[in-house]
């Protein structure tokens, strides 16, 4: 082992050890010093989130799983669903997740076993991983999501799914379903959506849902105010305000209310 293996050994070790949440991809390291790492990082009260790339055999993974490592795979890295029903399995034993990216399309077909059906997804869900979902490379059905977010909810999950553009009625429809949704304010018309998203934050949590809003932007102070009472979690992206400012008081209560790490993928400011 050279000095920079070994160095980047012991800094993940020590890293694991300081009782904070790991996120690593699958090519950072070797299988046994994640497999130590994971260990170090569960009995500190950290979680460790491993990016599966596909480099790590089903059975490696396995072994990270019941170890404590939450398992983030894709449609890429998995593409079989035995695989993910696997992980999930050995996960669950560790007390530890798996989150499942849909990158590719969803077809209307029937039929189970092609990876780009809904049925295909139906079946992710139903095993017990979380599924994320986004629609900028292309469009995705919202009553289908809608069915897809109660099999998630039904079996103890989540479907988390990232809107790119302005918001639709049908994610209304979708929030009733128990999804949790993101939504940036890059795509929001301040004073246009007022209602919209108030409707959709209350329908969300009255589903065991959420909204996330990422401001970016930055929108006016009101209308922010009135969704965060409704129940939303904003992620404050922009800069901190001056302390004089009105808007001060309001990210102080947003960043002090933040959503769980299941209801994002790796990362709470990640918006696909």
């Amino acid at each position: 082992m050279s000095d920079n293996e070994r160095t980047d050994q012991f800094t993940l070790l020590d890293e694991a050890a300081g009782g904070r949440d790991l996120t690593v991809r699958d090519d950072q390291n070797v299988f046994q010093e994640f497999l130590d790492a994971v260990k170090v990082c569960r009995r500190s009260r950290g979680r460790f989130r491993l990016l599966d790339t596909g480099r790590f055999s089903l059975y490696e993974l396995e072994w990270l799983g019941e170890a404590g490592a939450d398992i983030y795979t894709s449609d890429e890295a998995r593409p079989d669903k035995a695989q993910v029903d696997f992980l999930v399995q050995a996960c669950a034993r560790g007390d530890a997740l798996v989150a499942y990216f849909h990158y590719g399309e969803i077809g209307g077909g029937a039929e189970g076993s092609e990876k780009s059906s809904l049925e295909f997804l139906k079946d992710i869900g139903r095993s017990r991983a979380f599924i994320h979902l986004t629609n900028r490379e292309m469009p995705r059905e919202i009553p289908g999501l809608g069915e897809l977010a109660h099999v998630c909810k039904k079996a103890g999950t989540r479907l988390v799914y990232y809107h790119q553009g302005q918001p639709e009625d049908g994610l209304v429809t979708l929030a009733r379903s128990g999804a949790w949704i993101h939504l940036s304010d890059q795509s929001l018309e301040p004073g246009e959506e007022s209602l919209l998203l108030v409707d959709l934050v209350r329908e969300a949590a009255a589903a065991g849902g959420g909204l996330i809003l990422h401001v970016e932007r930055g929108l006016h102070v009101p209308f922010l105010r009135e969704i965060l009472k409704a129940g939303a979690y904003l992620l404050v992206e922009t800069p901190p305000s001056d302390y004089r400012s009105p808007s001060r008081l309001l990210e102080r209560k947003a960043r002090r209310r933040v959503p769980d790490f299941r209801s994002y993928y790796l990362y709470a400011s990640f918006l696909p």
